[in-house]
């Protein structure tokens, strides 16, 4: 077991992972999906490069999230990123756990910023968020075309101040 990660966390993403379709894949396309994972954390999230969304994700892409509407195609994707960054202009993002079967990826990271930028309608706060997050994505014929993200919601806006603690 990985220090800090709850077994009920695992337990979740490989329940995800069970059963959903998945077939046989050769060790070499499980980890080219992992690969292809980290890549989205470390140059789209943590050096907020747009350029490589068209490489990693397809245009078909759809992101679902617990609240509010779906993120749908590269530019819906690419002003989500860029408008998270402008509210965490030092936002980063510190891969954890990845797992992978068939054409899913799960990963379990944590996210850290200091929120300098208007965020869910919400003026600047200046303070500093470190909150545990957890995704599911599909992958096809080498791109992610969906992405299941669950965050700490409760904890965001309990940092930022928006919710009491």
């Amino acid at each position: 077991m990985v220090k800090g990660i709850k077994p009920v966390v695992v337990a979740v993403a490989m329940a995800s992972l069970v059963g959903a379709g998945c077939g046989t894949h050769p060790e070499a396309t499980l980890e080219g999906n992992k690969a292809l994972v980290r890549r989205v954390f470390d140059e789209v999230w943590n050096k907020g490069n747009l350029e490589i969304i068209e490489e990693l994700f397809s245009a078909d892409f759809v992101r679902h999230f617990p609240i509010g509407p779906e993120t749908r195609g590269l530019d819906a994707l690419r002003e989500h990123v860029s408008g998270h960054r402008r509210a965490f202009p030092d936002w980063s993002e510190r891969v954890v756990l990845v797992v992978a079967e068939g054409d899913f990826v799960a990963a379990y990271f944590s996210s850290t910023g200091t929120n300098e930028g208007r965020f869910q309608g919400n003026e600047p706060t200046g303070r500093q968020i470190d909150i545990t997050e957890m995704t599911i994505f599909r992958i096809a014929e080498n791109k992610i075309v969906e992405q299941w993200l669950i965050p700490d919601l409760l904890k965001l806006n309990q940092q930022l101040g928006l919710l009491p603690e």
